[in-house]
């Protein structure tokens, strides 16, 4: 048997335990309600927000269906846009180019480099090269020549110096053997020119000397001009026709040339046309001559 105290004990656990079921019991119903309550509230709310964006569509599809036409004849605007855009963007997508190194500006040729380089060219021009070692054609050369025998430790300019007081001191009977070997050697060399000069045409020739001239005005050595059957002979001008016919008078025998050319030339301005008309037929007839014949040979250079 239990005492008092035990079953007094007993009926407070029950007490409590019972009590502590219920509040429990209690708490659970109310938070389902307030979730309840919750759920059904924003259910309600989801429906309220679809009705209206419903509505707004709705009117939004009702106010723009006229603007619609109006778009519709816009689009082939909008294209031209969407092309201009796509080349746009073309171009900047193009790759870039590479920068290379800056060129350097061209540094200045001195006059003296532009002098040679033109000299070089003319020397190929004037056949410099490919002319013919002619034989010395002057007393003096054929001196030189046969007697060149230099002693050792004496310079070539010394031992040139030298002969030409020796070739000085030699009597005009002993001269005369060697003028007459440089008068026989220049008309070899000149056989030799012009069998060298015929295997080039005449516009060669010609070219070449030109070119020589032109390296004589530059100051530069250069060899004498080629001699060339085959051109015609140069056409004389009207005043030098008068020149001859002064010569020719004796009225200047004895006057140098110096004083002949400027007398002869104040007497041409002085003259009447009638008075220069026998000398200006003269160049004329001179002129239709050369003519002639640079055409029956070949082209005009």
């Amino acid at each position: 048997m239990l005492s008092s105290i035990g079953l007094a004990t007993a009926r407070r656990v029950r007490v409590i335990g019972m009590r502590s079921v219920f509040s429990s019991l209690v708490r659970t119903s109310t938070r389902t309600v307030a979730v309840c309550n919750r759920g059904f509230a924003a259910a309600a709310s989801r429906s309220a927000t679809k009705t209206a964006t419903a509505t707004t569509t709705k009117k939004t599809t009702a106010t723009k269906k006229p603007a619609a036409k109006k778009t519709t004849a816009a689009a082939p605007k909008k294209k031209a846009a969407t092309t201009t855009k796509k080349k746009a963007t073309a171009k900047k997508a193009a790759p870039k180019k590479k920068v290379g190194r800056k060129k350097k500006a061209p540094e200045e040729v001195p006059e003296e480099l532009k002098i040679y380089r033109k000299a070089k060219e003319l020397r190929v021009k004037g056949l410099i090269k490919e002319q013919p070692t002619l034989l010395p054609a002057t007393p003096w050369l054929v001196y030189l020549v046969k007697n060149a025998d230099y002693q050792a430790g004496s310079t070539i300019i010394d031992a040139s110096r030298a002969l030409k007081t020796k070739f000085e001191s030699l009597s005009d009977a002993e001269k005369q053997v060697f003028v007459d070997e440089a008068h026989a050697n220049k008309v070899r060399n000149d056989a030799t020119i012009i069998s060298w000069a015929t295997t080039y045409p005449v516009e060669t020739i010609e070219a070449a000397n030109r070119a020589r001239s032109a390296l004589r005005r530059l100051g530069r050595k250069s060899r004498s001009s080629i001699p060339d059957p085959r051109r015609p002979k140069g056409t004389r001008t009207a005043f030098s026709y008068y020149v001859t016919q002064r010569y020719q008078s004796g009225d200047f025998n004895g006057i140098p040339i110096r004083n002949v050319m400027p007398a002869c030339a104040s007497e041409w301005k002085t003259m009447s046309e009638a008075e220069r008309k026998p000398f200006i037929d003269a160049y004329k007839a001179d002129a239709a001559r050369y003519k002639a014949e640079r055409e029956a040979l070949s082209p005009s250079p």
